[in-house]
């Protein structure tokens, strides 16, 4: 990176500063030379020069974000991370500078600790927030909600090896998600909404990407069982999870016996949510053994195929739709816009929206006739 080289070039006592960061008198000729910092050396440098990381990062925006993401994107697809810096630095050029800090609501929240019981908060306060209070029903309308209501820019994207992705880049918080099972990825909407919450800190940016949210691999990683316990919370309040459960058992007159695949099917309907996260959240409830969840899982694929096929077969009712924006309306808006002043051509902006020439030439036509 450029201003790395600068910096380290500008320095007067290259064996003080090796010294200090912990990086050999070689490497720092390397990246003085042009070479590509880790962001280990990254940080050390920032540390050791009294600059802030992003001090040292490239003014090119594309290139900011990609290093934002690269340091936890370590096992995903160069390809894919590629992608969502694209669409960010590609977003930023279409929309109109607005404040470093973030959206008003992200300071609601209670962020000085993140463990399960400011998760759980942090959800309900969501609800109180933006759905009225409701700490029972089913948050099916939250991408909606998340588009419209808190400025979020949620892509639906074909990405390869992950779930999803979130990031905060000049005070616009930005959500990825992979096309596939909805109900997944409602999941793994609330999740990167929990991860934008937690890491915000105004005026600076952050980028994370998830591997697996439903299903994070490490239960010891603070971060992402804070985003987990989220998202699990938000889409299943404790309240409308026990409501749901009196109704179901009293249905088919289980009161007393162990929860089973009957009741998680039925949650996992009721709340739009996958069969694994109804059973992972009714075991963080302490309803369902631990490990329970994973074990229900497998058993249910190894003799019916799916959760999904056991359903159809137990006549349980149909899942309710989830609609997902196709496309940021703001940056929608703002391509329109910037078309019609001649500043940017349809096929340059079907390029950087992922949206078909003919769509955005339906959504041009009132203007342009």
């Amino acid at each position: 990176m450029r201003k790395v080289a600068q910096f380290i070039s500008n320095e007067t006592d290259p064996e003080k500063l090796s010294a200090s960061t912990g990086i050999n008198a070689a490497r720092l000729k390397e990246l003085a030379a042009g070479a590509e910092p880790s962001m280990a050396e990254v940080r050390a440098l920032a540390l050791a020069l009294k600059v802030t990381p992003a001090d040292l990062l490239s003014a090119n925006k594309q290139d900011q974000v990609d290093f934002l993401f690269r340091d936890t994107a370590a096992n995903s697809d160069v390809t894919t991370v590629s992608k969502l810096s694209n669409k960010i630095a590609w977003s930023l050029d279409l929309l109109p500078e607005r404040d470093v800090a973030g959206p008003w609501w992200l300071g609601q929240f209670n962020r000085e600790i993140n463990d399960f019981s400011a998760a759980e908060q942090n959800a309900a306060r969501f609800r109180t927030l933006f759905f009225s209070d409701n700490q029972v029903s089913p948050f099916l309308h939250l991408p909606t909600l998340a588009a419209n209501t808190l400025g979020i820019l949620v892509f639906l994207l074909r990405l390869k090896g992950i779930d999803g992705a979130s990031a905060i880049f000049s005070g616009i918080p930005f959500i990825f998600l992979a096309e596939q099972f909805r109900p997944r990825m409602l999941f793994t909407l609330a999740h990167e909404i929990g991860h934008i919450i937690a890491h915000h800190e105004p005026g600076q940016a952050f980028a994370i990407v998830d591997l697996s949210a439903e299903r994070p691999r490490k239960r010891k990683n603070a971060i992402e069982s804070y985003a987990h316990v989220f998202a699990s919370a938000l889409l299943m309040p404790a309240r409308g999870v026990a409501i749901a459960l009196e109704r179901i058992r009293a249905m088919g007159e289980r009161a007393g016996e162990p929860i089973g695949d009957i009741e998680l099917l039925f949650l996992s309907r009721i709340f739009g949510v996958s069969f694994y996260a109804a059973a992972r959240r009714c075991e963080d409830l302490d309803l369902v053994p631990r490990g329970g969840a994973a074990s229900l899982d497998q058993a249910i694929r190894k003799s019916f195929g799916s959760p999904e096929k056991r359903a159809e077969a137990l006549g349980v009712p149909p899942r309710p739709e989830v609609d997902f924006p196709r496309l940021p309306e703001p940056l929608l808006a703002s391509a329109i816009e910037r078309i019609r002043a001649g500043e940017i051509s349809i096929g340059r902006a079907s390029e950087v929206l992922g949206f078909s020439i003919s769509d955005l030439i339906d959504a041009n036509v009132p203007v342009i006739q």
